[in-house]
């Protein structure tokens, strides 16, 4: 550690202040410590009692990366230069996509779009509109949110903004779709790759992609959570015959036609006795 980060470190004093710190200090070079493919489905959002907690954009790649977990106190203990963190602990979410390097938050607030103002024409328009509601607080929330449409469609006019092409949503940052369209469009792909693993369990990525285009990590993460699903069904015991030979069939990468009587029964003692 430099003497110039000791220095601060000394004049932060509180445990706090530390962890607020170094948790920064992660944020910032976060793509550069587990990987750029990696840093765009998780990112550090809380350090506690030397517990990182890392935000994760989807349950599929929750499980894979805790496959990863200790790889991952690794990279980021060396990067923290000492064995700061002890555990991780993975939840849903995807604020950490909204936290910024400081330097890129500051250039993309200067170029904001600001709402533009009501004129008192349409101001008095809108007042008259909701005379009808009564309590006051209720009716300058209601006007207040009505004005805010009124710019946001301006801007929307002007060309300064878009739309989600899906539900009408205003978006921001220059996004194609809102987040809550992209989600289910997300979930509605990662449900095809899985229908299609488990209808052709030996399907290779190169063939997935001609039918459901997806990327090469995301296919093969998919499939990892498939597998570690059936082959601890398997090893449970607790597998209907015919997840046994979906079992069979992700193991080995190939149809059951393929397969010899000897090789499956092979492959199933094997996975029976947990050594995947």
């Amino acid at each position: 550690m430099e003497e110039i980060e000791k220095t601060v470190l000394k004049m932060i004093g509180s445990q706090a202040g530390k962890n607020r710190y170094n948790l920064f200090k992660m944020k910032a070079c976060w793509s550069e410590i587990v990987g750029k493919n990696n840093a765009k489905h998780c990112g550090p959002v809380k350090l506690e009692r030397r517990i990182l907690t890392l935000q994760v954009d989807s349950s599929v790649w929750s499980n894979q990366f805790l496959y990863f977990k200790n790889q991952f106190i690794e990279k980021i203990n060396f990067f923290m230069g000492v064995d700061y963190v002890k555990d991780i602990k993975f939840v849903l979410g995807r604020e950490f996509k909204n936290k910024i390097h400081c330097q890129v938050k500051t250039e993309k607030e200067s170029n904001k779009i600001s709402i533009p103002s009501l004129t008192e024409k349409e101001k008095e328009a809108l007042s008259v509109k909701f005379s009808y509601i009564k309590n006051e607080k209720v009716r300058d929330a209601v006007i207040k949110a009505e004005e805010k449409r009124f710019g946001l469609e301006k801007l929307y006019e002007e060309g300064k903004i878009r739309k989600c092409p899906v539900c009408g949503q205003y978006l921001k940052n220059g996004e194609s779709s809102c987040y809550l369209c992209e989600k289910e469009k997300q979930e509605k792909k990662e449900g095809s790759i899985r229908k299609k693993i488990k209808k052709e369990p030996w399907i290779r990525w190169y063939d997935i992609n001609k039918v459901i285009p997806c990327e090469e990590t995301e296919f093969h993460v998919i499939l990892n959570d498939i597998k570690s699903y059936f082959f601890e069904k398997v090893r449970l015991e607790t597998a209907s015959k015919s997840e046994e030979k979906l079992a069979v069939q992700l193991k080995t990468g190939k149809p059951l036609a393929l397969i010899s009587e000897k090789e499956y029964e092979n492959v199933l003692g094997f996975l029976q006795k947990g050594k995947e």
